[in-house]
């Protein structure tokens, strides 16, 4: 089964002008499940049409099972393509299966077993002869991966291929989806915009912004260890503090003010060094704050709240997101942070009613202070 591997890859347009891609290195394993995540216009599109054939590169080379395919064009790379819009022809859904089959000139009998496999592997061999009109968007999907698995492709592109569905029914056939691709042995690369679903079922997603790789790795480790403002903001929603580094200790930990009277936090920092009085950002994720009623019995509590650093705060808004509740704080040196709570959370705070707000140190991620903080943090 197919390795996918992109040596050095820059596109440009109107003549160097425009760079769409700058100096992609990029491998994707066999049977690998990857998403390509970023704002638009960061160069997604761009690198499947790469990786396909349908745009060659500027510079560089595309690799397939290590052999060099940059020239090739996409009928000689096992390639197939799932979209958004569906394409499907006005016949059967045996013979919308299996048209590429047909104009490839095989055998019949080759076309019958290929087409029935495929139509069993999405659930629509009972389907065969209907013509697929008035089908729902997610029959139509199904139908447009027994295409391409009946192509007999070991690549799948796809293009926001479930875009179109209901979200419900993407939810459910996303697993789908994954399950086929491992059960086929088949390597996938997803875009989406959809940042729940390539963190629900893709091996490891791929950050982009402005032609180039941000970060990739499994949703767990991009999530939890960011490299970047962007990479954290993008994937999920952060909170951030302005502060600055007040000591430093051995093995990476770092006291850290926040500004205008704030607290002070303790801070490990595994790959970047910091100085004395230099200014920084301390990112946590919404979900990593703890909110208290003023006269919560810490001493007392069953929870082993050692470590956790408490702020005075009061609740500015709050508003119901489907099974989560969202809090706006604000702080005691008037910073806000948004908190992210289940719906059952113990606790029902109301508008202006002061609380304690708790963050454990070992949560927090440490950034230098980046040159343009408002581009930074910016997800286009």
């Amino acid at each position: 089964m197919p390795d996918i591997e992109l040596q050095h890859i820059r596109k440009e347009f109107e003549d160097g002008k425009i760079i769409a891609l700058n100096e992609i290195n990029l491998k994707i394993n066999n049977n690998d499940f990857a998403f390509l995540l970023g704002p638009s216009g960061c160069g997604k599109t761009t690198m499947l049409r790469v990786i396909s054939g349908l745009t060659q590169p500027t510079v560089g080379k595309v690799l397939i099972d290590g052999v060099d395919v940059t020239g090739s064009p996409p009928q000689e790379r096992g390639i197939a393509f799932i979209f958004q819009d569906f394409n499907i022809f006005p016949l059967s859904v045996f013979e919308n299966c299996t048209y590429a089959l047909k104009v490839q000139g095989y055998s019949r009998d080759y076309i019958i077993q290929e087409g029935e496999k495929a139509l069993t592997i999405v659930g629509l061999a009972h389907r065969a002869d209907e013509i697929p009109i008035g089908w729902s968007n997610g029959d139509l999907q199904r139908l447009g991966l027994a295409r391409a698995i009946c192509s007999g492709a070991k690549i799948l592109i796809m293009d926001e291929p479930l875009g179109s569905l209901d979200p419900k029914i993407s939810a459910e056939f996303r697993w789908e989806l994954r399950r086929i691709i491992k059960d086929q042995g088949l390597t996938a690369i997803q875009v989406t915009h959809n940042q729940e679903e390539a963190m629900a079922i893709g091996d490891y997603i791929i950050i982009m912004r402005e032609g180039l790789i941000l970060q990739q790795n499994t949703s767990e480790l991009l999530y939890r260890y960011p490299n970047s403002l962007f990479v954290g903001n993008f994937l999920g929603g952060i909170n951030i503090l302005e502060g600055y580094i007040r000591k430093d200790y051995q093995d990476n930990y770092y006291d850290v003010k926040i500004r205008l009277g704030g607290p002070t936090f303790k801070i490990h920092s595994t790959d970047k060094k910091f100085s004395l009085d230099e200014n920084v950002i301390v990112l946590f994720r919404h979900e990593e704050v703890y909110l208290f009623p003023l006269d919560y019995d810490f001493e007392n509590s069953q929870a082993d709240w050692t470590g956790i650093v408490l702020m005075d705060g009061s609740i500015s808004e709050k508003y119901l997101t489907g099974k989560a509740m969202r809090y706006m704080v604000e702080l005691g040196n008037e910073d806000t942070v948004s908190v992210a709570k289940p719906e059952v959370f113990q606790y029902q705070f109301d508008i202006n009613e002061g609380i304690k707000v708790g963050i454990f140190n070992e949560d927090l991620r440490l950034f230098k202070y980046p040159k343009n903080l408002a581009k930074e943090m910016d997800l286009q």
